[in-house]
Protein backbone atom coordinates (compact mmCIF):
# COMPACT_ATOMS: atom_id res chain seq x y z
CA UNK A 1 0.00 0.00 0.00
CA UNK A 2 1.19 3.68 -0.47
CA UNK A 3 0.78 4.86 2.81
CA UNK A 4 2.60 2.21 4.40
CA UNK A 5 5.54 2.58 1.55
CA UNK A 6 5.26 6.46 2.77
CA UNK A 7 5.55 6.12 6.22
CA UNK A 8 8.69 3.73 5.98
CA UNK A 9 10.85 5.85 3.72
CA UNK A 10 9.60 8.48 6.73
CA UNK A 11 11.32 6.07 8.78
CA UNK A 12 14.12 5.48 6.87
CA UNK A 13 14.99 9.30 6.69
CA UNK A 14 14.75 10.01 10.26
CA UNK A 15 17.33 7.01 10.65
CA UNK A 16 19.49 8.55 8.06
CA UNK A 17 19.39 11.77 9.36
CA UNK A 18 20.23 11.47 12.85
CA UNK A 19 22.62 8.42 12.18
CA UNK A 20 25.73 10.92 13.04
CA UNK A 21 24.84 10.52 16.94
CA UNK A 22 25.94 8.30 18.19
CA UNK A 23 25.46 6.48 21.86
CA UNK A 24 27.68 8.20 24.70
CA UNK A 25 29.88 5.25 25.82
CA UNK A 26 29.80 6.57 29.10
CA UNK A 27 25.58 6.86 29.63
CA UNK A 28 25.01 6.61 33.20
CA UNK A 29 22.23 6.91 35.57
CA UNK A 30 21.17 7.22 39.05
CA UNK A 31 21.66 4.09 40.72
CA UNK A 32 18.64 4.61 43.23
CA UNK A 33 16.24 5.32 40.71
CA UNK A 34 17.19 3.04 37.88
CA UNK A 35 18.77 -0.76 37.54
CA UNK A 36 22.50 -0.68 36.48
CA UNK A 37 21.96 -3.64 34.86
CA UNK A 38 18.93 -2.01 32.93
CA UNK A 39 20.98 0.75 31.21
CA UNK A 40 24.07 -1.47 30.76
CA UNK A 41 21.88 -3.56 28.54
CA UNK A 42 20.36 -0.73 27.28
CA UNK A 43 23.65 0.65 26.03
CA UNK A 44 24.80 -3.00 24.37
CA UNK A 45 20.82 -2.84 22.35
CA UNK A 46 21.14 -2.25 18.22
CA UNK A 47 19.28 1.31 18.33
CA UNK A 48 16.38 -0.40 16.18
CA UNK A 49 16.44 -2.81 18.48
CA UNK A 50 15.21 -1.63 21.87
CA UNK A 51 12.35 -2.53 22.76
CA UNK A 52 9.33 -0.46 24.52
CA UNK A 53 10.42 -2.15 28.00
CA UNK A 54 13.92 0.28 27.63
CA UNK A 55 12.78 3.17 25.94
CA UNK A 56 9.95 3.60 28.26
CA UNK A 57 11.75 3.35 31.78
CA UNK A 58 14.52 6.04 30.02
CA UNK A 59 11.53 8.47 28.96
CA UNK A 60 10.05 8.07 32.26
CA UNK A 61 13.57 9.10 34.11
CA UNK A 62 14.42 11.95 32.36
CA UNK A 63 17.58 13.67 34.18
CA UNK A 64 18.39 10.72 36.25
CA UNK A 65 18.79 8.32 33.19
CA UNK A 66 21.56 9.47 30.73
CA UNK A 67 22.61 13.69 30.38
CA UNK A 68 20.78 14.36 27.31
CA UNK A 69 23.51 14.09 24.85
CA UNK A 70 22.31 10.35 24.41
CA UNK A 71 18.78 11.85 23.21
CA UNK A 72 19.10 13.01 19.73
CA UNK A 73 20.63 9.35 19.00
CA UNK A 74 17.58 7.77 19.81
CA UNK A 75 14.89 9.95 18.35
CA UNK A 76 14.09 7.77 15.54
CA UNK A 77 13.63 4.75 17.42
CA UNK A 78 11.12 6.39 19.38
CA UNK A 79 9.05 8.14 17.25
CA UNK A 80 8.93 5.19 15.13
CA UNK A 81 8.14 3.00 18.52
CA UNK A 82 4.74 5.52 19.28
CA UNK A 83 3.74 5.66 15.45
CA UNK A 84 3.67 1.85 15.28
CA UNK A 85 1.93 1.51 18.55
CA UNK A 86 4.67 -0.66 20.83
CA UNK A 87 4.50 1.89 23.23
CA UNK A 88 0.85 2.01 23.92
CA UNK A 89 1.18 1.19 27.44
CA UNK A 90 4.56 3.89 28.22
CA UNK A 91 3.33 7.48 28.11
CA UNK A 92 2.70 9.45 25.38
CA UNK A 93 3.88 10.71 22.04
CA UNK A 94 4.09 13.63 23.33
CA UNK A 95 7.02 13.38 26.26
CA UNK A 96 9.06 12.57 23.00
CA UNK A 97 8.57 15.55 21.16
CA UNK A 98 8.67 18.03 24.22
CA UNK A 99 12.06 16.88 24.79
CA UNK A 100 12.46 17.57 20.90
CA UNK A 101 11.23 21.46 20.98
CA UNK A 102 13.61 21.99 23.86
CA UNK A 103 16.48 21.61 21.21
CA UNK A 104 15.25 22.29 18.01
CA UNK A 105 16.49 25.72 16.75
CA UNK A 106 19.58 23.83 17.71
CA UNK A 107 19.34 21.37 14.97
CA UNK A 108 20.63 20.98 11.37
CA UNK A 109 17.83 21.17 8.45
CA UNK A 110 17.97 18.54 7.70
CA UNK A 111 16.87 16.80 11.41
CA UNK A 112 14.17 19.41 11.88
CA UNK A 113 13.17 18.83 8.25
CA UNK A 114 12.84 13.97 8.94
CA UNK A 115 11.21 15.29 11.94
CA UNK A 116 8.01 17.41 10.79
CA UNK A 117 8.08 15.01 7.41
CA UNK A 118 7.98 11.77 9.59
CA UNK A 119 5.32 13.86 11.71
CA UNK A 120 3.19 14.87 8.80
CA UNK A 121 3.04 11.22 7.76
CA UNK A 122 2.49 9.56 11.10
CA UNK A 123 -0.83 11.81 10.97
CA UNK A 124 -1.56 11.14 7.35
CA UNK A 125 -1.66 7.23 8.37
CA UNK A 126 -3.68 8.09 11.82
CA UNK A 127 -6.48 9.81 9.71
CA UNK A 128 -6.65 7.05 6.77
CA UNK A 129 -7.95 4.46 9.08
CA UNK A 130 -10.47 4.13 12.10
CA UNK A 131 -9.66 3.10 14.67
CA UNK A 132 -5.94 3.97 14.37
CA UNK A 133 -2.68 3.04 16.61
CA UNK A 134 -2.69 6.86 17.64
CA UNK A 135 -5.62 8.66 19.19
CA UNK A 136 -5.48 12.23 17.21
CA UNK A 137 -5.64 13.84 19.85
CA UNK A 138 -2.88 12.79 21.23
CA UNK A 139 -0.65 13.57 17.68
CA UNK A 140 -2.15 16.90 17.84
CA UNK A 141 -0.90 17.28 21.40
CA UNK A 142 2.35 15.85 20.21
CA UNK A 143 2.60 18.24 17.29
CA UNK A 144 1.41 21.08 19.51
CA UNK A 145 4.71 20.46 21.20
CA UNK A 146 7.04 20.59 18.74
CA UNK A 147 6.20 23.87 18.49
CA UNK A 148 5.18 23.70 14.47
CA UNK A 149 2.05 25.12 13.30
CA UNK A 150 -1.24 22.97 14.09
CA UNK A 151 -3.37 24.19 10.56
CA UNK A 152 -2.47 22.21 8.07
CA UNK A 153 -2.84 19.16 10.62
CA UNK A 154 -6.21 20.32 10.72
CA UNK A 155 -6.81 20.95 7.32
CA UNK A 156 -6.52 17.01 6.64
CA UNK A 157 -9.37 16.50 8.83
CA UNK A 158 -11.46 17.85 5.48
CA UNK A 159 -9.10 17.30 2.88
CA UNK A 160 -7.84 13.53 3.54
CA UNK A 161 -10.66 11.19 1.81
CA UNK A 162 -13.13 8.81 3.70
CA UNK A 163 -15.08 8.22 6.68
CA UNK A 164 -12.09 7.96 9.11
CA UNK A 165 -11.08 11.51 9.07
CA UNK A 166 -14.72 12.16 10.32
CA UNK A 167 -14.66 10.06 12.99
CA UNK A 168 -11.06 10.94 14.48
CA UNK A 169 -12.62 14.75 14.65
CA UNK A 170 -15.77 12.91 16.36
CA UNK A 171 -13.21 11.84 18.97
CA UNK A 172 -11.16 15.28 18.71
CA UNK A 173 -14.55 16.99 20.00
CA UNK A 174 -15.53 14.69 22.23
CA UNK A 175 -11.84 15.41 23.92
CA UNK A 176 -12.35 19.11 23.69
CA UNK A 177 -15.88 19.13 25.24
CA UNK A 178 -14.18 17.63 28.33
CA UNK A 179 -11.55 20.31 28.30
CA UNK A 180 -8.69 19.01 26.01
CA UNK A 181 -6.41 21.62 25.21
CA UNK A 182 -2.69 22.24 23.19
CA UNK A 183 0.14 24.51 24.30
CA UNK A 184 0.61 28.03 23.40
CA UNK A 185 0.12 29.28 19.81
CA UNK A 186 -1.43 25.87 18.73
CA UNK A 187 -4.15 26.42 21.60
CA UNK A 188 -4.89 29.86 19.61
CA UNK A 189 -4.92 28.14 16.24
CA UNK A 190 -7.26 24.99 17.61
CA UNK A 191 -9.59 27.32 18.80
CA UNK A 192 -9.78 30.07 15.67
CA UNK A 193 -10.16 26.59 13.76
CA UNK A 194 -13.61 25.21 16.06
CA UNK A 195 -14.80 28.62 15.62
CA UNK A 196 -14.85 28.36 11.89
CA UNK A 197 -17.35 26.36 9.37
CA UNK A 198 -15.05 23.00 8.66
CA UNK A 199 -15.56 20.87 11.49
CA UNK A 200 -19.01 21.04 11.73
CA UNK A 201 -19.26 20.62 7.60
CA UNK A 202 -16.90 17.85 7.98
CA UNK A 203 -18.91 16.02 10.81
CA UNK A 204 -22.41 16.48 9.03
CA UNK A 205 -21.05 15.57 5.25
CA UNK A 206 -19.68 12.42 6.93
CA UNK A 207 -22.70 11.36 8.87
CA UNK A 208 -25.03 12.22 5.70
CA UNK A 209 -22.81 9.78 3.86
CA UNK A 210 -22.30 7.26 6.59
CA UNK A 211 -24.21 4.14 5.92
CA UNK A 212 -24.28 2.97 9.18
CA UNK A 213 -27.08 4.25 11.64
CA UNK A 214 -25.08 3.92 14.47
CA UNK A 215 -21.97 6.10 13.01
CA UNK A 216 -24.11 8.89 11.57
CA UNK A 217 -25.74 9.43 14.62
CA UNK A 218 -22.43 9.43 16.56
CA UNK A 219 -21.31 12.07 13.52
CA UNK A 220 -24.25 14.08 14.23
CA UNK A 221 -23.98 14.26 17.84
CA UNK A 222 -20.28 15.05 17.20
CA UNK A 223 -21.38 17.95 14.93
CA UNK A 224 -23.54 19.61 17.07
CA UNK A 225 -21.22 19.28 20.13
CA UNK A 226 -18.51 21.20 17.36
CA UNK A 227 -21.35 23.78 16.95
CA UNK A 228 -21.54 24.28 20.66
CA UNK A 229 -18.17 24.84 21.23
CA UNK A 230 -17.51 27.03 18.46
CA UNK A 231 -20.63 29.23 19.57
CA UNK A 232 -18.94 29.10 22.96
CA UNK A 233 -15.58 30.30 21.85
CA UNK A 234 -17.04 33.14 19.35
CA UNK A 235 -18.84 34.30 22.66
CA UNK A 236 -15.31 34.54 24.23
CA UNK A 237 -14.09 36.45 21.49
CA UNK A 238 -12.17 34.27 19.37
CA UNK A 239 -12.71 34.78 15.61
CA UNK A 240 -12.21 32.54 12.55
CA UNK A 241 -8.86 32.28 10.15
CA UNK A 242 -10.32 34.25 7.47
CA UNK A 243 -11.39 32.17 4.34
CA UNK A 244 -9.37 32.56 1.37
CA UNK A 245 -10.83 34.47 -1.50
CA UNK A 246 -11.16 32.33 -4.71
Amino acid sequence: MRGDIEFEQAVERLYGAFARHLLPGDMTACEHCVDQAEVALFARTPLRELAPGQLGPYLMNPGTWGDETEFPHLVPRLLEAYATGEMEHWLWPDRVTRRISGRWQDWPAAERDAVEHFVRVWWHRTLGGYPSVTPAQDLLDAVAELGVDVGPYLAEFASVPGEAPARHLADVISDWAYGSSLRDGAQESMQRWLVGPTPVDVLLSAAVASASPEIAAELADAAEHARLIGESLLAEGVLPDAVPER
